[in-house]
């Protein structure tokens, strides 16, 4: 965040595996002007965004969570902010079927990820987002 009346971009990256939420995390972390949290457990994830909800550009989220899935989650979050950029990950196969069922999904990527591809993505989204809207009030 710096003086130029900015709000700080904020990046959330929910997975139930902790090992890989703060990897992402920490990786994410790179990106200049965001600040990344990491959550383990959706429902933690979804408060804070709801609390926050005008500070996030992105939200990545894995699929399979116990408690609800990434869909839901994602699901929830585009009605509180529509804005927001929804990242779905997965090791596994998404049938297409699903994204169609859900409005809420922007971009898909397919675990195993390369650090440096989920850096690049989340960069280029973010940089995309930054773009001042003239016809946005703040």
């Amino acid at each position: 965040m710096d003086s130029d009346n900015q709000q700080p971009v904020f990046v959330a990256v929910i997975d139930d595996e902790t090992d890989l939420a703060y990897l992402f995390k920490d990786a994410l972390s790179q990106i200049d002007g965001v600040q990344v949290f990491a959550f383990t457990d959706p429902l933690l994830a979804l408060e804070h965004f709801q609390t926050n909800h005008r500070n996030y550009s992105v939200v990545i989220s894995d699929y399979r969570m116990p408690t609800m899935t990434g869909m839901e989650l994602l699901s929830r979050i585009k009605e509180v902010n529509p804005a927001v950029i929804g990242i779905m990950m997965s090791a596994f196969e998404i049938q297409d079927e699903l994204f169609n069922e859900c409005d809420c999904v922007d971009k898909f990527l397919q675990k195993p990820i390369s650090i440096v591809k989920l850096i690049d993505e989340v960069e280029m989204l973010v940089n995309r987002l930054r773009v001042p809207n003239k016809n946005c009030p703040t």
